[in-house]
């Protein structure tokens, strides 16, 4: 593999699964709002923008046409209680978690196809059953999952394979950003799943990996 595009690697998750990549040689080309502390290409985006969308595929297919994979792992937490959602957090979720990864992958559809690219799809295992105060976050993380779903049969006849990572929860800065919680302290090291991530991309093109749940071990 020589280079991967990446939403959402300036933080958590994304960040260790790009270091990873390019300690093992392979480019990463990241699109997020807030450029990474390390070195990589870095596409300004905000994911819950149409036009910055349009705007940061087009420097791709411009500069970076050429990749092997497409890693969605940008995401928004929300956990809001039924009978109370907030309009505004409900659509800035949807339009992170669900709209942006389903809308760059059309935008990137062509090229996909033309490199024989993988699509990955980091979700939740909150895409594989309901939680508590989860309506907002588990609904859009179920689009996800959907649109992996169906994105595996237009890719069918091709090399490309879909891949839907459902991950638990990690002990990243993703629900501190959403309320100031600690409670991720006690959950996995993002590292782990980002080599988990990586070994599937590497896998021969004969074999698919298309869902797999990594959860943390509880006692």
């Amino acid at each position: 593999m020589k280079r991967i595009i990446i939403t959402g690697a300036s933080d958590g998750l994304g960040k260790e699964f790009a270091k990873l990549c390019i300690a093992d040689g392979i480019e990463i080309v990241n699109l997020s709002r807030s450029r990474p502390d390390y070195d990589c290409a870095h596409i300004p985006t905000d994911l819950a923008d149409e036009h910055s969308i349009v705007a940061a595929a087009n420097i791709i297919k411009e500069k970076y046409s050429e990749f092997d994979a497409l890693v969605h792992c940008a995401g928004l937490f929300s956990g809001q209680p039924v009978g109370a959602i907030d309009y505004a957090e409900l659509e800035a979720t949807m339009r992170v978690n669900a709209i942006a990864p389903i809308f760059l992958t059309s935008l990137l559809f062509d090229l996909i196809k033309k490199n024989g690219a993988d699509v990955l799809n980091v979700i939740s295992t909150a895409a594989l059953g309901g939680k508590p105060n989860h309506i907002t976050y588990g609904a859009s993380k179920y689009a996800q999952r959907g649109f992996g779903d169906n994105l595996r049969v237009d890719l069918a006849k091709s090399p490309c394979r879909v891949i839907n990572v459902f991950t638990g929860g990690m002990n990243t800065n993703f629900f501190k950003k959403y309320d100031g919680s600690d409670k991720a302290a006690e959950f996995m090291n993002p590292e782990y799943v980002a080599k988990e991530m990586l070994s599937i991309l590497k896998t021969p093109k004969q074999i698919e990996i298309s869902d797999i749940i990594i959860n943390r071990k509880k006692s």
